[in-house]
């Protein structure tokens, strides 16, 4: 077992090592040896480098890509815009903003001669 790769894995996934294996093995990529010998490493490793327990709060978590789809359809077809529905949501356009995983365009002021 790769515990370098599982280490990278955790960052994208926001998930303990011990789940990464746990995982694994439940979806039978690795043997019960395997990931017995894979817990006995991490608990051996525990505390160094790159194997320290880390919270789920140094993850940013899923971006919802339907949810920014859903709204650039409705923002094309009905002309919904972020503060129009952050109104609607009582909420603010910046928190409409980053659930949608967008920034509303301001009008561009032009010179006209």
């Amino acid at each position: 077992m790769d515990l370098a790769r599982l280490a990278e894995l955790r960052g994208v996934w926001g998930v303990s090592l011990h789940s990464l294996v746990y995982r694994c093995r439940e979806l039978g990529l690795i043997s019960d040896a395997t990931a017995s010998r894979t817990y006995q490493r991490l608990r051996a490793l525990d505390g160094q480098p790159g194997f320290t327990a880390e919270s789920v709060s140094n993850f940013p978590g899923e971006r919802p890509s339907l949810l920014g789809q859903a709204f650039e359809l409705a923002a094309r077809e009905a002309g919904l815009s972020v503060s129009r529905l952050a109104h609607e949501l009582a909420w603010t356009s910046e928190r409409v903003q980053n659930l949608l995983d967008v920034q509303e365009q301001k009008p561009v002021l032009r010179l006209v001669q």
